[in-house]
């Protein structure tokens, strides 16, 4: 069963797991609520699934007045056979301790339970590695931590592990000796959105939920309790009013509030209310005497100042739980206090726009203002909640006020990346009655931000012509978003005549935008068929020059010129196209194309041999998905399966595949799917699964039939005849080679050459022409060392190790592993490493392997490494420490002579492992 850490905590977990592995004693950390229960109890159940005896307890805090509780509940689930072995006068004193036999009115001497639990324990870590998990050490009673401590003490470290959660700020009676104490911080946003969307029950979409995210502090408690009151409610929270409050927190701030003068009670309110509170504003909004209030608030605990005069709450609840508990109509005297005395003009504007609850043309005039003047600071998520509040405020008479307004806040909400929201703003302008130009945006709105699913949306797409019909003016962007929909379904003839027909019609209307979007359809789709494109591509290079100013057009014409490049094999020109592409969204602050570009750029440095530049691409494309929501969140989570593929292990990397894959067929986007289906169809190959292979490949091959063959399709005729040839559908295998060799037509780029080769290669050896084989093979290898592409080259060299092994040709055989796990080791493909270390373990001769003078935990660590597990995988499946594992390593290198995890698994073959 695998095991699931909890999200936003894997680090932490991952740091416990190595203190616990030899013994060490480890203390989480942190404030009430912050998750370190959640914690402890995911490591426990990790802890269970290893060998040895784990034992727990959860004292609260009435179980702190009462002696030997703890003690009673931890060893509870201790087998008899550890009593028994206790001499007869210990265990009657340890059996009185914890309640296993009668105490009749005996005394118990606390010295006498203190050896007789220390003998027990000594006992138990004799027998088997032991683990105590005590969650909130602080009620711990008195009699049991003396008893532990004294045990804990006198076993010294590496004899008993031990794992506890304490709240900050208490002091606990049990003292861990050498304990380690780790905090347990605010969760990461990225973690705790989801969670509290979920548990809002649909009410809030991504920016609300990092509003509570924020309010909470990270705290998962707070922010799940917050999101649930939501939920509750039934009602979707409105931009500028105030969030629920925990009620705990809410009562504990309204008892300190009561507490205060009338006059610090106002000012407390005030500060809570304004933005940037400081002395000299809340002066100015009629607090004149605000130092003493501040005083008097300090004392309560509540609010102080800080070091630059700004008043500062402890928690950002506490401020909120200050402003939610002002009626409403003192936080409306107070929000037009601010506005006489406010100079930002979006502060000011807001607060004109909470001072009053009606609808009044004039604050949303100003509301509109500010919004415009964050959307050109680049605030765009600002901006969105300004232009939300100026919509609520327009007059029901003023629809179109309204609507055009709801559109700017759709546009402003996909400029920051929250799609769900864009969509929902446009949705709400299109189920009411706005004019039909309005409606006509509206369309454009929700198709915009349609991200994957455009596939999907043939109804908006058709009623989106309609509606542009029927106004009898040419609106190349529906033809855009037309032909996007036709290039996700691969209709590609009815996506080529939109494109081009909406190409033409935005170059005479003259929106470039409009063009560069038709453009980088007719690019994507002649790319795909293999079509020359020439014509597309210099007439979008003569739009992009001297341009900076045209955001998500310009990077996804650039993403199409960089894929031309990388599916002719121009690794260089690519990855120059898509690093300007980078640039230009840093400079311009562009998001959206972005995760295109990351993850093409990604593939090319994978292609190029660059591991480490691939992850960390892979790691800022990752954080792209944090900061917004992606239109391509289904190719965030293939370059994970990508990176994990290449530098992970990959039967995870297949596993996380087909949920992608899933995902994608969910959303419509059959021009993914039949990409992550043959990439899939690959990783099953060299995983040494021909009947998955060609199951899935199979499937891609569905897809893409009836089109022109493309380079990219070679590649997947090309693993689809290696598939069918390791089944032993030889059949099967030769026809689709007649296919892929039908194509040849039509130029083919250099891998598409040698991934035919390494096809026909595996056929002819099916065949016994195990020399024409051999022949193709080093061709292929040749052109692969030519274009520089690590990845194709192992997997061609595999092949043909494989080969001359079955030929008994050792040393040939030898010489081609070598060749690949350097290219690996050069590339950062640890998989391939691995692969190919075992492999190499098959050259070894079998005598005297399994009889090599081990210890039976050597022998564990070097089958594990064998397998191709790191050495952290090794510590975790031993529970053993990472610095065991790589001690054992040394010592047995040097004890028969090897340097590497590659000439160990040649000397030994602990295990057998088939040859894909």
């Amino acid at each position: 069963m695998a095991t699931v850490t909890v999200a936003g905590r894997q680090e932490l977990t991952a740091r416990v797991m190595a203190k616990l592995g030899d013994g060490g004693r480890v203390l989480l950390v942190g404030d009430a609520g912050m998750g370190k229960s959640t914690v402890l109890r995911s490591i426990a159940v990790m802890i269970g699934e290893r060998p040895g005896l784990s034992l727990s307890a959860s004292p609260v805090e009435t179980d702190a007045r009462m002696p030997f509780v703890t003690l009673i509940d931890l060893f509870a689930g201790v087998p008899a056979e550890h009593f028994e072995r206790l001499p007869a006068a210990t265990l009657r004193v340890v059996e009185l301790a914890l309640r296993r036999r009668d105490p009749a009115g005996q005394e118990l001497d606390t010295l006498g339970v203190c050896l007789g639990m220390l003998d027990l324990l000594r006992l138990m870590t004799d027998a088997t590695p032991v683990t105590l998990v005590m969650d909130d050490v602080q009620w711990v009673d008195q009699a049991s931590a003396e008893v532990l401590a004294f045990a804990l003490r006198r076993l010294g470290a590496g004899r008993l592990s031990v794992l506890g959660a304490l709240r900050s700020g208490e002091t606990p009676r049990l003292a861990l000796p050498d304990a380690v104490s780790l905090e347990v911080g605010p969760l990461p946003m990225d973690a705790l959105v989801p969670v509290v969307v979920a548990r809002a029950g649909g009410l809030v979409g991504r920016q609300i939920a990092q509003r509570i995210c924020t309010l909470s502090g990270g705290n998962p408690l707070f922010a799940l309790e917050i999101a649930a009151a939501v939920g509750r409610s039934g009602v979707r929270p409105v931009p500028g009013q105030p969030l629920p409050v925990p009620v705990h927190l809410d009562t504990l701030m309204r008892q300190r509030l009561a507490l205060l003068p009338a006059t610090a009670r106002d000012t407390v309110r005030m500060a809570a209310t304004a933005y940037r509170p400081t002395l000299p504003l809340l002066d100015q909004a009629g607090c004149h005497t605000a130092e003493a209030d501040l005083t008097a608030a300090s004392e309560a605990g509540i609010c102080d100042l800080d070091s630059s005069g700004r008043v500062a709450f402890g928690h950002p609840l506490l401020r909120a739980a200050v402003y939610a508990e002002a009626p409403v109509i003192v936080r409306m005297a107070m929000h037009a206090r601010l506005v006489q005395v406010s100079i930002d003009p979006i502060d000011r504007a807001r607060h004109m726009a909470l001072a009053t609850g009606l609808e009044d043309e004039t604050v949303a005039v100003a509301l509109t203002t500010a919004a415009e003047l964050a959307g050109r600071r680049g605030a765009s998520g600002v901006a969105r909640e300004l232009i939300g509040m100026a919509a609520l405020r327009t007059p029901a008479s003023n629809r179109a006020g309204w609507a055009t307004r709801k559109l700017a806040e759709a546009r402003y909400a996909y400029q920051g990346g929250l799609l769900s929201e864009a969509r929902e703003a446009a949705g709400e302008v299109l189920a009411a009655e706005a004019p039909r130009p309005l409606r006509m945006s509206a369309w454009l709105a929700v198709l915009e931000a349609s991200g994957d699913a455009i596939g999907q949306l043939g109804d908006q797409v058709a009623a989106a012509c309609a509606e542009a019909e029927a106004g009898g003016e040419p609106q190349p962007w529906v033809r855009v978003y037309a032909a996007a929909h036709h290039a996700a379904a691969l209709r590609t003839d009815a996506a080529l005549a939109d494109a081009s027909w909406a190409a033409q019609a935005a170059a005479t209307a003259g929106d470039v935008r409009a063009e560069l979007r038709a453009l980088h359809v007719l690019l994507r789709v002649k790319s795909r068929l293999g079509q020359p494109c020439d014509e597309e591509t210099a007439q979008a290079r003569r739009l992009l020059a001297g341009r900076a100013d045209l955001g998500e057009a310009a990077l996804l014409i650039h993403h199409e010129l960089a894929w031309h490049h990388y599916d002719n094999d121009r690794y260089d020109e690519a990855y120059d196209e898509l690093r300007a592409a980078v640039r230009l969204a840093e400079d311009c602050g562009t998001v959206g194309g972005l995760e295109l570009v990351l993850h093409l750029l990604a593939r090319v440095e994978w292609r190029r041999g660059q591991g480490a530049s691939a992850l960390a691409t892979v790691a800022r494309l990752q954080q792209l998905a944090v900061d917004v929501e992606p239109a391509s969140a289904n190719l965030v989570s293939w370059a994970l399966a990508e990176a994990e593929a290449a530098t992970g292990s990959l039967p995870r990397a297949v596993e996380l595949a087909e949920r992608v894959i899933v995902a994608t067929e969910r959303v419509g986007d059959l021009d993914k799917l039949a990409q992550f289906c043959q990439q899939l169809g690959a990783w099953r190959l060299v995983a040494g699964d021909p009947a998955g292979a060609v199951a899935v490949l199979r499937r891609a091959h569905l897809l893409v039939r009836g089109l022109p063959i493309g380079n990219q399709t070679r590649l997947l005729l090309a693993d689809l005849v290696e598939a069918h040839a390791d089944a032993g559908d030889l059949t099967q295998a030769r026809g689709l080679l007649a296919e892929l060799r039908g194509a040849d037509t039509q130029p083919a780029s250099v891998l598409a050459v040698a991934a035919r080769q390494r096809a026909e290669a595996v056929l002819a050896f099916a065949e016994g022409r195990a020399d024409d084989a051999i022949d193709l093979l080093s061709s292929a290898a040749d052109r692969c060392r030519a274009l520089g592409t690590p990845i194709e080259l192992y997997r061609v060299l595999l092949l043909a190790a494989g080969i001359e092994r079955r030929r008994r040709r050792r040393g040939a055989a030898r010489a081609l592993l070598d060749e690949a796990t350097e290219a690996c080791l050069a590339a950062g493909l640890t998989t391939g490493v691995d692969r190919l270390a075992r492999e190499a373990a098959r050259l070894m001769p079998t005598q005297n392997r399994r009889d090599t003078p081990l210890t039976p935990m050597e022998k564990r660590i070097v089958a594990l490494v064998v397998q191709g597990a790191t050495n952290r995988e090794v510590a975790r499946d031993l529970s053993i420490a990472v610095t065991t594992v790589e001690g054992s390593l040394t010592k047995i290198y040097r004890q028969f002579q090897v340097r590497s995890r590659v000439e160990l698994v040649r000397a030994f073959e602990l295990i057998d492992s088939p040859v894909a």
